[in-house]
């Protein structure tokens, strides 16, 4: 597919997603988010592909809202915001949140508003030395809408999620990593390589359980810890009966590595 805000790379089990605005700090309009949206559907339909990266180009993740966009919805009806903005900025963080497969934020630097829901949205978030994250809604008298008020809490802990979202405090990399918003910091120039070490290692793993996994968290999420015992034991039926679990027995008895294939 072609895209013109967005660069999408397929490798080796990995699909790299990277934000492709460099001049405003990859900073996000509608049709932005669209071309996110068709991404994440083709990449959850590529069985080759078993982990996405998010990454952005030049010095930032981005900025959030595009400064322009967000003039021009000073002029829109309340119908128009719910109908054509968050039509693609809520559907593209949810793209984001519902990925089937294993997800990855490379945060090389700001992630503010959108752009930090959208790191907020992945399963795992590694930050270079300059990332910097900032929900900044509350400076344009709004809410963080796209899921930041609901994962946030459930990250870093009420109090500190309160100083995020009310305050629009920044949280530098160190101090993500304090509180567990990051997995892990590094060097500017290694965040690509440890994002792929790590993207490597979950592409290697089982499709069909990481899958299952993903689901099950999420679920639980909202959930009862009886409603989840009954599922999970009929998801687990499921997966004892692939062969992936078959290759998972057979390489722990031959002490060896196993080679999942997703079936």
């Amino acid at each position: 597919m072609t895209y013109q805000y967005i660069r999408v790379e397929k490798n080796d089990g990995i699909g790299w997603l990277t934000l492709d605005r460099p001049e405003v700090l990859n900073a996000m309009i509608p049709a932005m988010m669209k071309e996110v949206i068709d991404a994440f559907e083709d990449l959850n339909n590529d069985d080759a592909v078993r982990v996405v990266v998010i990454t952005g180009e030049g010095k930032g993740f981005s900025a959030g809202g595009d400064y322009d966009f967000l003039v021009e919805l000073t002029e829109a009806r309340p119908f128009d915001v719910k109908n054509t903005v968050y039509r693609f900025f809520g559907a593209g963080v949810r793209a984001v949140k519902l990925c089937p497969k294993p997800t990855i934020a490379a945060v090389n630097g700001p992630a503010a508003g959108a752009g930090c829901e959208i790191a907020l949205a992945c399963d795992f978030r590694i930050a270079s030395e300059h990332a910097v994250f900032r929900e900044s809604w509350i400076d344009l008298g709004l809410l963080s809408p796209l899921g930041g008020m609901y994962l946030l809490p459930r990250l870093v802990g009420l109090a500190k999620a309160n100083e995020i979202l009310l305050l629009g405090s920044r949280i530098g990399a160190a101090e993500a990593l304090e509180i567990g918003l990051v997995r892990e910091v590094v060097a500017a120039d290694e965040l690509m390589e440890a994002a792929g070490k790590l993207a490597g290692k979950l592409a290697a793993g089982p499709p069909l359980a990481l899958r299952a996994m993903k689901e099950g968290i999420r679920r639980g999420l909202e959930s009862t810890m009886a409603a989840e015992w009954e599922h999970n034991v009929y998801v687990q039926s499921m997966l004892i009966d692939s062969d992936d679990f078959a290759e998972g027995v057979a390489a722990m008895t031959e002490k060896r590595k196993p080679k999942f294939r997703g079936s």
